[in-house]
């Protein structure tokens, strides 16, 4: 799979460079030398922080746990990495509707120096107050995406106004809303989960922030990808470095789209 780099420059109230990666998809050791390509692009960007807003592993109970730790470990070692989690943490048989949740593997993860995974949980880095929204089960399984449901989901997050607020939601569904942008009073969303609509790179700059088909297989969804401003909050949708996972039934047509890796240059204004 090809790996295509994006970059945004947005003015700010802070100089900072950060990398958005989202929806890994982890499945077996078989994935790490398709990541490892991810890390050297990463390592060259020398980014100030990584941010990865959920679907680190493509199903709840993962082969090979150890090379993805390792990969992990590497990437840390590149600078302080922020993580939050999605749907796909989920799972433990999607064909079959069984759901769960790798506690375990998540403590290792935890345990990793300079690696913050955040589970409805915020920390203080420097300037900036990093939030990692967890989305329950239900929002995405049974009553899929629904707007009550989120604004429950964020009623506990700390925002924090002395500082610039970056919150990492996997999914962008009801971020784009105006009494949500009002609600959450943060300076930028991070998002993934839609794969960019499934639109390929050739159609991007006529499709712009829409797309042809959502992971719920909603036609030709609005504000999938992209940079969007609402307000005075940046919303940025990156559409994955994984677009086709294991456990997608189109898994072998993934050659026909590209991961991508975006830059986010955060730039005070003069």
């Amino acid at each position: 799979m090809l790996i295509t780099n994006k970059e945004y420059k947005i003015n700010s109230r802070i100089n900072t460079n950060i990398v958005l990666i989202s929806d890994i998809h982890y499945y077996s050791k078989k994935d790490i030398k398709y990541l490892n390509k991810i890390l050297d692009k990463i390592t060259r960007l020398n980014p100030n922080y990584i941010c990865i807003p959920g679907d680190i592993i493509d199903e709840c109970n993962i082969e090979d746990e150890k090379y993805f730790i390792e990969w992990l470990i590497k990437l840390s070692n590149i600078t302080k990495t922020i993580i939050s989690l999605g749907n796909h943490e989920y799972y433990i048989d999607k064909r079959k509707k069984l759901y769960g949740f790798n506690k375990e593997l998540f403590e290792k993860i935890k345990k990793i120096n300079n690696i913050y995974l955040l589970d409805n949980e915020n920390v203080i880095i420097d300037d900036i107050n990093f939030i990692g929204l967890t989305l329950n089960k239900d929002y995405y399984y049974k009553h899929y995406e629904d707007y009550d449901n989120f604004l429950k989901s964020i009623n506990s997050l700390k925002i924090n106004t002395n500082y610039y607020n970056i919150l990492l939601c996997h999914s962008p569904v009801n971020v784009t809303n105006e009494k949500v942008i009002e609600k959450l009073n943060v300076d930028l969303i991070l998002c993934g989960h839609t794969h960019g609509g499934m639109v390929p790179k050739i159609f991007r700059k006529i499709i712009k922030n829409d797309g042809f088909i959502s992971p719920n297989k909603k036609l030709f969804p609005k504000k999938v990808y992209g940079n969007l401003k609402i307000k005075n909050t940046n919303i940025i949708i990156t559409s994955g470095i994984t677009v086709l996972s294991h456990t997608n039934r189109f898994y072998m047509l993934r050659h026909f789209f590209s991961g991508e890796i975006v830059n986010i240059k955060l730039t005070k204004s003069k």
